[in-house]
């Protein structure tokens, strides 16, 4: 029968073929004569987020849209063909954007797809970190030459151009090490040559024959000294560095220069320093080491041996057992090549510092420094840090103690004043019910006092923790809105409130939160005239942190106020009896802090006041406990 006439039978047909591609994770697929999809295995199916029979009834093409409309121009090409077609494309599969060679046989065959995603991105991260390399060396001083192992040029710096004075738009056509060496040549660039063919035969079989790195000094006719490092590339073809050191030349000649300005400079520092060689003698000294020890200069100049200066120094120690130890310590500092800090105190009450560093020529660096002064003033400011907390201690100690022995009388008055203002023992006229009701409203006043005093010190101590769940925030405005409203319509203030419906749930201590929302509406109210407004209101920005806000046309607070009204017992304005004990705000901040989040404020003063409480969606990690 002609090649023409053979008919292949469909592939599902062939049940343990079907099965076995089946199984596989490449998606794969069939097409009739027509390009009609006939059969497709799982992993197709899942690509086109089908059952294998729904993506073969409904047509779905893997690469629809994205080789043309149909997704069948691979399919077709193949077809004309009469041979197998391939492409790499982007197709979304799964859900997921991923990189496929697709491959469509001839009519009557088998098309898959490779997943070649992870090849794509390493071929990337390679390209990311050739670039990166390549960024790196472009900012070298050094000249930098990458041949490829073609042997033409593939990578140079601007150090380049500028070390050998060549074109950088012909640097980029990619000559070969013969070109660059010839130009260079041409220019005398490069050192004379009895035998210039040889030494270019040279330089271009280091491509084949160099197995280590090589570094040499290059002369050049210009006078110029380079220090050319050649080694293998990695990639393959020869990497060569170009480093100018001619000027190392000049700083021979300036030797003498420098050691005099050495010089000068020890003899102007205030920190004395003595070098001792691997002989143990005296080599260096400055006039502040003199001065430190009381030695005579005519003594230093002689050279002493390390052990006589030791000696010379036990005089500054009042016992021999502490002249003896340090002794010990210097000679072996010096002798063994010991690096060791120390510090110690003379008889004449001096506190000496002292620090041995080894010197690369065998020799060893003392240098001491008296620092007297230092230690004298850390020594007070230590007494003074102990004392200004034992006083803080004592004041936290001293207003929780007081608190808790003002409560029980108070709740007696509060308790008196209550049964007068209900008159359950008779009537009472007006100026009696005024003044039960004020003794009423000044021991609440007291109470709520006591109470933030008692809050104030817990969290000083270290005590408070945070009862945290899930808060939802629009809820919480509400219920803070109807509890202080009535408040502010007494002091004829419109209190409004603004809870968008986005701003969630975080993880916090709802009643802590209530209490500074309620002490930030009632610190507006104290200075929000009557006819003002204060807005209470929250704001979502993003997942990680919320805002409540609570705003107001008031009074204000000058810009020197913001940071005292913030602290225990301050007030913006000391003046004002409205202003209370000045607690309030420090609970804000105390509690916005335990939740991990932060207190702004913006204000005027006379333009009202805004403050933000911006608490973290989530509790940190170091405060999740709190």
């Amino acid at each position: 029968m002609p090649a023409a006439q053979i008919s292949v039978p469909p592939l599902p047909v062939i049940d343990p073929l079907a099965a076995a591609l089946d199984e596989l994770p490449l998606p794969i697929w069939r097409r009739d004569t027509t390009l009609r999809l006939i059969w497709v295995n799982r992993a197709y199916a899942r690509a086109v987020d089908a059952t294998p029979s729904q993506a073969v009834s409904e047509q779905r093409e893997l690469a629809a849209n994205v080789l043309d409309r149909s997704g069948r121009a691979l399919a077709e090409r193949a077809r004309a063909a009469g041979a197998p077609q391939n492409e790499t494309r982007h197709v979304v599969a799964g859900g997921q954007r991923r990189y496929f060679r697709l491959v469509e046989g001839a009519a009557g065959g088998l098309g898959w797809a490779e997943d070649i995603t992870a090849v794509e991105e390493a071929e990337a991260e390679l390209e990311r970190h050739k670039s990166a390399h390549a960024e790196v060396l472009e900012q070298m001083s050094v000249a930098v030459a990458i041949y490829g192992p073609d042997r033409r040029l593939a990578f140079f710096n601007s150090a380049m151009c500028q070390l050998w004075q060549l074109d950088e738009a012909w640097l980029s056509l990619r000559p070969t090490l013969a070109e660059v060496l010839e130009v260079l040549r041409e220019r005398r660039q490069l050192p004379e040559q009895a035998d210039f063919r040889r030494y270019k035969q040279e330089q271009l079989e280091r491509f084949t024959s160099l197995l280590e790195p090589t570094e040499e000094l290059m002369s050049r006719p210009d006078g110029s000294v380079l220090r050319v490092f050649v080694f293998p590339h990695p990639m393959g073809g020869l990497a060569v560095t170009y480093e100018d050191v001619t000027s190392r030349l000049a700083l021979e000649s300036s030797y003498n220069t420098l050691i005099a300005v050495q010089r000068e400079t020890l003899d102007g520092l205030t920190e004395g320093i003595a070098v001792f060689g691997q002989d143990g003698r005296l080599s260096l000294w400055n006039p502040a080491f003199a001065k430190i020890w009381e030695l005579e200069s005519e003594l230093l100049a002689q050279a002493p041996h390390v052990a006589e200066l030791a000696q010379k120094f036990e005089r500054f120690f009042e016992r021999t057992s502490e002249a003896k130890g340090f002794r010990t310590t210097f000679v072996s500092n010096n002798l063994d090549r010991i690096a060791r800090p120390g510090r110690f105190e003379r008889a004449d009450e001096s506190v000496i510092q002292y620090q041995s560093v080894l010197l690369p020529d065998g020799g060893v660096l003392n240098s001491f420094v008296d620092v007297t002064d230092s230690v004298r003033v850390e020594q007070a400011l230590r007494e003074k840090n102990a004392a200004l907390e034992a006083a803080d201690q004592l004041k936290l100690d001293f207003l929780a103690n007081v608190s808790y022995q003002l409560r029980t009388p108070l709740n007696a008055m509060i308790g008196f004043a209550e049964i007068l203002s209900k008159q359950y023992f008779g009537a009472l006229n007006d100026k009696q019910m005024e003044y039960s009701e004020g003794l009423l409203e000044a021991g609440q006043r007291l109470v709520s006092l006591i109470d933030a005093v008692l809050d104030l010190s817990t969290i000083e101590a270290g005590y408070m923790r945070l009862n945290r769940t899930p808060v939802d925030l629009a809820r919480m405005l509400e219920e803070v809105h109807g509890l202080t409203q009535e408040w502010a319509r007494k002091q004829d203030i419109h209190l409004a409130l603004d809870a968008p419906a986005n701003l969630g749930v975080i993880e916090a201590d709802e009643r802590r939160l209530k209490q500074v929302l309620v002490n930030l509406i009632s610190n507006s109210i104290k200075f929000t005239h009557p006819g003002g407004e204060i807005r209470l209101s929250g704001r979502r920005d993003n997942d990680e942190e919320a805002r409540l806000i609570v705003s107001d046309n008031g009074a204000g607070i000058s810009i020197q106020d913001w940071e005292r009204v913030f602290a225990p017992f301050e007030r913006s304005k000391p003046r004002d009896w409205k202003s209370g004990a000045g607690v309030g705000l420090a609970l804000v901040k105390s509690f916005v802090a335990l939740h991990g989040g932060r207190v702004e404020l913006e204000s005027r003063a006379d333009r009202g006041t805004v403050v933000t409480c911006v608490l973290p969606a989530h509790p940190p990690a170091d405060n999740a406990n709190s």
